[in-house]
């Protein structure tokens, strides 16, 4: 479900609604009737609990929503182009159209969300501490948990980690100081790492001295430690391949399919004879005009049963234009992987001749996990014999299929 909020004289912002969000507004409905609220406010009708925990679930992602229209309204400031706002099971996330990579917006963005968040919760909570006795006083109590819960999610947000507002708000201040992105990003790679074992420390000692309370703690050390190793797993890989360009990796254009022919002809045609003899599992799609219409891989054509392959066309099993990643042989291979990783379930990125051509690009060459493996590979025998990592005209060796 899509909402467009549009206030007069700003910019919409579109809202797309997640079937996860009710199941989380559930569970916290859930949560603060059944146990949160009886054992503050006691004797009260359970159709009371139930109304206040679910306007206690409603304000957590009420507040969450407006930390991100803060931070959407920030970004467009900047000059970032806003795609929408995704309210799902986790909370609500902002999305751009394309990547904040300067630390000082990355930086604005994320305090924007922190600000608001930050005084929605203490807002909340300091109502529900002031809020009297009596009839009121359930309303306070909603306020209170409500207010701490948020709160909790913003500390939660400030640990510096490279997914984190935190994060971006220490890249910035390194990166003013020393003028270097990668340096700001080993910088925070490493606090999370450190952070995440010093948490992990801490919550299983409040575990065992207090309670479980302490695993939450331990848990937020557990995703900051992963997401530190992740960030200098990535930066070991840009150093590897600096300097390497698509077009001395890539592998050949794969075999084309047409995309009006029947899953069962061309697994008989197309598919199997390409399979045995050059190993790829990814093929593009072609249409009636002869124009690229996307890509099919072998599981998806497999995975459609045996009595409907010859009545499925492939067209209705690919993956179309629109869902994979486009890339020219000049691009610079670390400037690829990213936008490659947003889109896993392709597992590859098209080489064309000219992006901006994207009513008929022409296929010029493939970019996937083999070709990917293999760069890697020669990049770092080549780092370990000569002591430095593949730079600019150093070829990694352009895969042979």
């Amino acid at each position: 479900m899509t909402a467009d909020h549009t206030p007069r004289g700003t910019v919409r912002t579109p809202v797309s609604i997640r079937p996860g969000a009710a199941v989380t507004i559930a569970l916290l409905t859930f949560l603060l009737s059944a146990f949160m609220l009886p054992a503050t406010v006691p004797d009260r009708p359970t159709i009371a609990y139930l109304s206040a925990g679910f306007v206690g679930a409603g304000c957590v992602f009420g507040v969450l929503l407006a930390a991100d229209f803060a931070r959407a309204a920030v970004a467009r400031r900047a000059g970032v182009e806003v795609s929408g706002i995704t309210v799902g099971a986790f909370g609500s996330r902002l999305g751009t159209v394309t990547q904040i990579s300067e630390p000082a917006t990355a930086a604005r963005v994320a305090g924007a969300g922190l600000l608001v968040g930050g005084l929605g919760g203490a807002g909340l909570a300091g109502l529900g501490w002031l809020a009297p006795s009596g009839a009121p006083a359930l309303a306070g109590s909603v306020g209170l948990w409500v207010g701490g819960f948020v709160l909790l999610l913003t500390v939660s947000e400030l640990l510096p980690t490279p997914r984190t507002g935190g994060g971006r708000l220490l890249a910035a201040a390194v990166y003013r100081r020393t003028g270097s992105r990668e340096r700001a990003d080993a910088v925070v790679a490493r606090t999370a790492v450190v952070i995440g074992w010093g948490l992990i420390a801490s919550g299983l000692a409040v575990t065992f001295l207090v309670g479980p309370v302490g695993l939450w703690v331990a848990l937020l050390g557990w995703i900051a430690l992963g997401s530190g190793r992740l960030e200098q797993s990535r930066l070991r890989t840009n150093r590897v391949l600096a300097g390497v360009r698509v077009s001395e990796v890539m592998g050949p254009v794969p075999e084309i399919v047409a995309g009006w022919r029947t899953v069962s002809a061309a697994l008989e045609e197309v598919v199997e004879p390409a399979v045995a003899t050059s190993g790829r599992t990814v093929f593009t799609v072609m249409d009636f005009d002869g124009g690229l219409a996307g890509v099919v891989s072998l599981r998806d054509l497999v995975a459609v049963p045996m009595d409907d392959r010859g009545l499925t066309r492939v067209s209705k099993v690919s993956v179309p234009m629109g869902a994979i990643s486009l890339t020219t042989p000049d691009e610079l291979l670390t400037d690829l992987l990213p936008r490659l990783a947003r889109r896993l379930g392709v597992g590859l990125a098209l080489v064309v001749d000219d992006t901006k051509a994207a009513a008929r690009p022409r296929p010029v060459g493939v970019v996937g996990h083999m070709e990917i493996t293999k760069a890697l590979a020669v990049a770092s025998l080549h780092a370990a014999v000569t002591g430095m990592a593949p730079g600019p005209g150093r070829s990694a060796d352009r895969p042979s299929g």
